[in-house]
């Protein structure tokens, strides 16, 4: 039995255009939404908050949550150091640090415990939740203090 030249064309153009949807369903690239730190963010856990994540860090877009909040990835690279590793039996029982703007307690802690450059610095006074007032409470303590 012969197939007229039609069909086999139009079978043979439904093929390719399968595959190549197919092809950019598998290989397409992802959109990856990212943010970049324009002031410190204070890392915190339930056992403790004395963290920083500096200016300049790339947040890499993870997902968000009905309750108001968004998870985001950052990438570090460890050098010549090993890690033990563990297996994750339930890969959705993450703990995650918390990463907050610097109330005015955590920034006085923050000065009198760890080095902090003053574009550091200057990035929390300028993007801060805090009032001038409070920034100026925060550095006199600072300053009495040593």
């Amino acid at each position: 039995m012969k197939i007229p030249g039609t069909i086999l064309s139009f079978l043979g153009g439904a093929t390719a255009t399968s595959l190549l949807f197919c092809g950019y369903l598998v290989w397409k690239t992802a959109t990856v939404k990212i943010h970049r730190l324009t002031t410190p963010l204070q890392l915190s856990t339930e056992q403790a908050s004395n963290g920083l994540l500096p200016v300049g860090t790339t947040l890499y877009y993870d997902t968000s949550f009905p309750e108001g909040f968004s998870r985001y990835k950052i990438y570090v690279n460890i050098n010549r150091m090993s890690l033990e590793l563990e297996t994750l039996r339930d890969p959705t029982m993450i703990d995650p640090v918390d990463a907050i703007a610097f109330s005015q307690g955590a920034l006085l802690k923050l000065l009198r415990n760890h080095p902090l450059t003053k574009n550091d610095l200057r990035a929390i006074v300028n993007f801060s939740y805090l009032s001038k007032d409070e920034i100026k409470e925060v550095l006199s303590e600072f300053t009495d203090g040593k």
